[in-house]
């Protein structure tokens, strides 16, 4: 099943400070994690998948040297995630009819994740769809058209999630655990690399 009005843009700017690398360019299973989360993106096959690069933007985009991608540079990168979604909201497809916010280091994530969030969108096209995992809401996040405004104005380093509790009456939590995963440290890292998942 496709979803052709569905766009999903992935923020891959950050220079991943806290982790010491630059987690885009993490291999899991003899691929990057950008490959990775680029791959799951279209497995669902969306209407486009739209990538913010901003630090080590060419090295990211060496590591996806044939995919169907729309590239938008963030400048500001440094700035934080808020601005890069910014950036790549602006570039949305007109005929988009909701956008999916996926981070590439979220590295348990699957087509079948993706597909729930999908599918509930599709049931509630109105409703902020949201990944639940532990009793906490958190990304990937699927913002209805009506919202596409508030993302082109969003700034700084706290990304949309202000935006879940300002609309607590339009969230819909789905359960997925595999969101609970993430890399932001080197001892997520440690167990990234110990893992057959």
């Amino acid at each position: 099943m496709s979803y052709p009005e569905l766009s999903i843009l992935i923020p891959a700017a950050g220079a991943s400070q806290r982790l010491g690398e630059a987690k885009q360019l993490v291999r899991h299973k003899s691929e990057t994690l950008i490959q990775r989360m680029i791959d799951t993106a279209h497995s669902i096959e969306p209407l486009e998948v739209i990538v913010v690069t901003g630090a080590n933007a060419k090295a990211v985009k060496d590591q996806v040297p044939e995919s169907k991608v729309r590239w938008v540079h963030n400048s500001k990168w440094s700035s934080g995630m808020g601005g890069s979604i910014a950036v790549g909201a602006e570039t949305l497809n007109p005929v988009s009819s909701a956008v999916m916010i996926l981070l590439c280091d979220q590295w348990r994530l699957e087509e079948l994740d993706l597909r729930l969030m999908a599918d509930a969108w599709q049931r509630h096209p109105d409703r902020i769809i949201c990944a639940q995992a532990d009793g906490l809401n958190m990304p990937p996040v699927i913002f209805p058209g009506n919202f596409f405004d508030r993302l082109c104005r969003l700034e700084g380093e706290r990304g949309a999630r202000h935006l879940l509790k300002e609309f607590p009456e339009r969230l819909l939590p789905v359960s997925l655990e595999n969101a609970h995963f993430d890399l932001d440290t080197q001892s997520q890292l440690n167990q990234l690399n110990n893992t057959d998942l």
